[in-house]
């Protein structure tokens, strides 16, 4: 999940992309622009990193324009490192401009996280630059142009809700009374879409929590929590919804599970799974987020295993270009900082935006607009990306990932802890995209 790149092309001048015309885009090249994670501004967080990751983005930049560019154009990265947690600094905003005022990048690609939504729609919506990302919300999307905001996942809101439609249909709310815990950044989502249909679903709720979370510093939500806890226990809350992935972290987790050991946790963020993994190797016992359920498309393990098309593409192309063995998800690699490299995160991520990026631009042909763009994935169908073999675009529906499944956390799955598969995984678009494509829009 993460890239932005930056076509440079030295002597040629760019129109502006709000007019039409394909700034950053000339006859030979596309400016690009790519998003790097500063993991050592986060350091006492998270137990794990992406290793090199302009190394890895550069590999597949590489083998695109050694291998015929994007129809003929080849990319020109401009890197841009920052911090992932608010009041860092460069901040979403500032990035946002310098991409699209100074670089005039054509794109974005990558894990350019703003919980506020403010820096991916700085770019499409007041830039009209695409961006291919993550951690994405529907309400962010609904505000851009058709077709310029991409995600190979799924948003926030499609995750809590498919997670709660699993949920139902296997009987795991049955003699529940479910707390929902958020913070301001999942509040909208809260109370639009998982309370609502919670009590659709004629599910018991308990107060819901919505926390204040200012940069690093959780002090105050912490004191939020515990009084929200004594509600809960008030209530005779047995289950609490956690939507997203700052509230799912160990700090409130571990709170939660410690006030109310037998309280059943959902979230809708399945990266939490890393949160679990990371207390597995810090000897956690009882480990928090045992039996913690979520839902997901294929796991980390099995999408290792079963590599699809263009994940196999890009593991080959990676060793090739370095000589080096991708490790996989259940082959733990630490860095002298004890830190885990994630170097098959990195590769599924980067190669997959990338080819995303260059298929769709492919289908666009030699006229690379932003109008044409929109028209094009406006009626694209099916899609294969890295992270999933079942994925499709088309008007309306700007997010890939259509194969989903209910997936339970076992500290003692795989080597370090994962995902036990508890429903099989079926395409909760139902085909939608094959028949817009079909009909052609």
């Amino acid at each position: 999940m993460t890239l932005v790149v930056a076509a440079l092309t030295l002597g040629a001048t760019t129109r502006a992309a709000d007019s039409g015309s394909a700034q950053g885009v000339t006859k030979d090249s596309i400016k690009v622009g790519i998003a790097i994670i500063d993991y050592n501004s986060i350091k006492d967080f998270v137990d794990y990193n992406h290793g090199d990751q302009q190394k890895v983005a550069q590999t597949f930049i590489d083998y695109i324009n050694n291998n015929g560019g994007v129809d003929g154009r080849k990319i020109i990265p401009v890197y841009k490192t920052y911090p992932p947690i608010p009041g860092g600094q460069p901040d979403p905003l500032s990035l946002c401009t310098s991409w699209s005022e100074d670089d005039k990048v054509f794109a974005v690609l990558g894990v350019f996280i703003d919980m506020t939504g403010q820096g991916p729609l700085c770019l499409t919506k007041e830039h009209k630059v695409i961006h291919i990302g993550h951690e994405l919300e529907q309400t962010w999307i609904d505000q851009s142009p058709g077709g310029l905001m991409l995600t190979p996942d799924q948003t926030k809101e499609e995750a809590a809700t498919v997670l709660l439609n699993l949920l139902n249909t296997t009987g795991r709310l049955k003699g529940k009374t479910v707390a929902v815990l958020g913070d301001k950044t999942s509040e909208e989502r809260v109370n639009t879409v998982i309370v609502p249909t919670l009590k659709k679903d004629k599910v018991k709720t308990g107060s819901t929590a919505v926390l204040t979370i200012t940069g690093t510093d959780t002090t105050a939500a912490q004191a939020q929590l515990d009084s929200f806890i004594e509600k809960w226990k008030s209530e005779n809350v047995n289950a609490v919804f956690m939507a997203g992935l700052d509230v799912s972290s160990k700090q409130f987790a571990e709170t939660i599970k410690s006030a109310m050991p037998k309280a059943q946790l959902y979230t809708d963020a399945d990266t939490t799974l890393q949160q679990g993994r990371d207390e597995v190797a810090a000897g956690k016992k009882p480990n928090p987020y045992e039996g913690l359920l979520s839902s997901t498309g294929q796991t980390d393990s099995e999408r290792w295993a079963n590599k699809n098309a263009v994940l196999q593409k890009c593991v080959d192309v990676y060793q090739k270009a370095t000589g080096e063995t991708v490790p996989g998800p259940d082959q733990e690699v630490t860095n002298s900082d004890g830190k885990k490299v994630q170097t098959d995160i990195a590769v599924t991520d980067f190669c997959g935006e990338l080819f995303m990026f260059r298929d769709i631009a492919d289908k666009v042909g030699p006229d690379l607009t932003v109008k044409n763009w929109q028209k094009t994935v406006d009626n694209f169908g099916p899609i294969t990306v890295a992270p999933d073999p079942i994925a499709s675009l088309c008007k309306g529906k700007y997010t890939a990932e259509d194969g989903f499944r209910l997936v339970q956390f076992s500290s003692s799955a795989g080597t370090s802890g994962d995902w036990k598969l508890v429903t099989p995984i079926k395409d909760a678009s139902n085909g939608k995209c094959a028949k817009v494509a079909k009909a052609g829009g």
